[in-house]
């Protein structure tokens, strides 16, 4: 009976160390991890909950290298911006400004190039044509504040740190078709060789028609000294294409995201989910609508990972 009580006791301790070791390794799990990546996780966990899903992107790369008009719902967290302008009751216009993405429920990731001084911008979500409605609600809220990254300089040409971050007036609840990317928090090996850029266009695509609607289109990295070499007289790049940058390439001519809003994204699918994106950059300044130009130099949200934490969740 001594015996039996003994190992009674030996089995309640063995379940607590247990059940310690267990919590322990969660808790590790989640706070050995970086800020975004913890964000990132209940991103998933948030998406994962959702009841039916809106799109398929098991194919979200099998994109013909000269863009293709994205499904509805294919980037839930691609943003535009931009403002209205009233000239009487019956006529108004949307002035596109610039593409960005929902990161978290209150702020989105920017160029700061196309937006560097304050204004009255809204911030359009779930929009997937610019010129008419689509099947699912859109949201539209004021942008609260503008939080340009301390060392970009808009009084020069040069297009380092060329990032920033819009406050929300309001914060936003997620849905299916409305939820932010994750961002890239990898070292820079385990980036992949392709990636797709999304934009809201105003220039041509395949067969030189028009269009309004959001684009993708499928590019490839490049080593950044072959980007240096072309744009070695742009003067937006006085010390090169730094480790800061990523260059991509399109196979064709970029024609449209060249010649639609600023500021568009550079994404890949999270490896555990395939309704979650990884923002990996941000187009910079620096190109123009010519055909000479390939090759597009984008932000590196890795390299800005510490200012993006500490402004938006407070690390």
């Amino acid at each position: 009976l001594q015996r039996t009580n003994r190992c009674a006791k030996m089995d309640k301790r063995a379940s607590f160390i247990l059940g310690a070791v267990l919590l322990f390794g969660c808790l590790y799990e989640t706070h050995g991890l970086r800020l975004a990546e913890q964000k990132c996780q209940e991103y998933r966990k948030t998406i994962a909950s959702f009841p039916s899903k809106v799109i398929d992107r098991t194919n979200v790369f099998d994109t013909p290298p000269n863009g293709l008009p994205a499904r509805e719902g294919e980037f839930p967290h691609q943003v535009r911006v931009g403002q209205w302008f009233y000239e009487d009751e019956d006529d108004t216009a949307f002035i596109l400004r610039c593409s960005g993405a929902l990161i978290s429920d209150r702020y989105v990731l920017i160029a700061a190039h196309c937006l560097w001084t304050l204004g009255d911008e809204e911030v359009s979500l779930g929009r997937h044509d610019y010129t008419r409605n689509g099947t699912f609600p859109e949201l539209s809220i004021k942008r609260d504040d503008l939080i340009l990254h301390p060392s970009y300089d808009e009084q020069t040409k040069a297009s380092y740190n060329d990032i920033a971050l819009v406050r929300l007036a309001q914060p936003v609840t997620f849905t299916s078709h409305i939820y932010p990317a994750c961002l890239w928090t990898e070292e820079e090996a385990a980036e992949p060789t392709k990636l797709t850029s999304s934009g809201f266009t105003m220039g041509k695509l395949v067969n030189d028609t028009q269009d309004t609607r959001l684009v993708k289109i499928q590019v490839s990295r490049v080593p950044n000294a072959e980007c240096s070499r072309e744009y070695t007289d742009s003067g937006y790049y006085p010390q090169g294409v730094t480790d800061a940058l990523l260059c991509a390439e399109s196979p064709v001519e970029w024609k449209s995201l060249c010649e639609g809003d600023a500021g568009g994204l550079l994404q890949t699918l999270d490896r555990d989910s395939a309704d979650v994106y990884r923002l990996i950059g941000v187009e910079a300044k620096g190109h123009e609508c010519d055909q000479s130009h390939q090759k597009f130099i984008f932000t590196k949200v890795r390299q800005q990972l510490d200012w993006i934490e500490s402004v938006v969740w407070g690390a």
